[in-house]
C-alpha cells in the first residue's frame, strides 16, 4: 500500500451495465457504476424512508476483470473494497469535471441480499507461472520441490515454537 492511499468498502448495488474491454497494453479492464443508498428510520412517521446515496465508478484490472465480466449484471448487490480517488478532465468547454472513481482489489456479491456458487477459476501454473510449470514437469525432483515446501501460515495464525 503506497502513502495516502485512501482504501474504502462500499455496499451497493451494480447501477449499469458492466463494460469490459481490452486497454493498449493488453490488460483486461472492466467498469461499472455503483450506487449506495440509505435507507433509515424516519422517526416521527416510523416508516423507512431514503437517505443520501452515494455513486462511483468501480474498475477492475486483469483476473478480476475477466470474473466480474462474466458475473455482474445490473442491479446485482456487491461489496467491493479498494482505492478511491478522483479523476478529473476537461470536457469540450474546457470546464473541468470530476467523477469518483474506486480502483477493486476485491469485489464480491452481497449474501445479505443474493446467493451466489463460488467458482474457483484455473490456475495458469503452480504458483501462477506456465514457467513453473513447465519446470516442474520436465525437471526431476521438481514437483517434490513444490511437495515439500511449508504450506503458507493462514490469516491469523501464529507459529507453533
Amino acid at each position: 500500500m503506497a502513502v495516502g492511499e485512501t482504501l474504502v468498502t462500499v455496499v451497493g448495488n451494480v447501477c449499469g451495465e458492466v463494460s469490459h474491454r481490452v486497454v493498449g497494453n493488453g490488460s483486461e479492464l472492466a467498469s461499472f457504476w455503483l450506487r449506495s443508498n440509505e435507507r433509515r428510520m424516519d422517526k416521527e412517521s416510523g416508516t423507512w424512508v431514503d437517505g443520501r446515496h452515494f455513486a462511483v465508478k468501480v474498475l477492475c484490472w486483469r483476473k478480476l476483470a475477466a470474473s466480474v465480466s462474466a458475473s455482474l449484471s445490473k442491479g446485482d448487490p456487491v461489496i467491493v473494497n479498494g482505492r478511491l480517488h478522483t479523476s478529473q478532465w476537461q470536457d469540450a468547454d474546457g470546464q473541468t469535471r470530476s467523477i469518483p472513481q474506486l480502483e477493486a482489489l476485491a469485489l464480491g456479491p452481497n449474501l445479505l441480499w443474493c446467493t451466489a456458487e463460488p467458482k474457483r477459476l484455473p490456475r495458469t501454473g503452480a504458483r501462477g507461472d506456465p514457467e513453473i510449470d513447465t519446470w516442474l514437469e520436465t525437471e526431476p525432483g521438481g514437483a517434490a520441490a513444490l511437495e515439500s515446501e511449508p504450506a503458507p501460515p493462514t490469516a491469523g495464525a501464529l507459529p507453533v515454537t
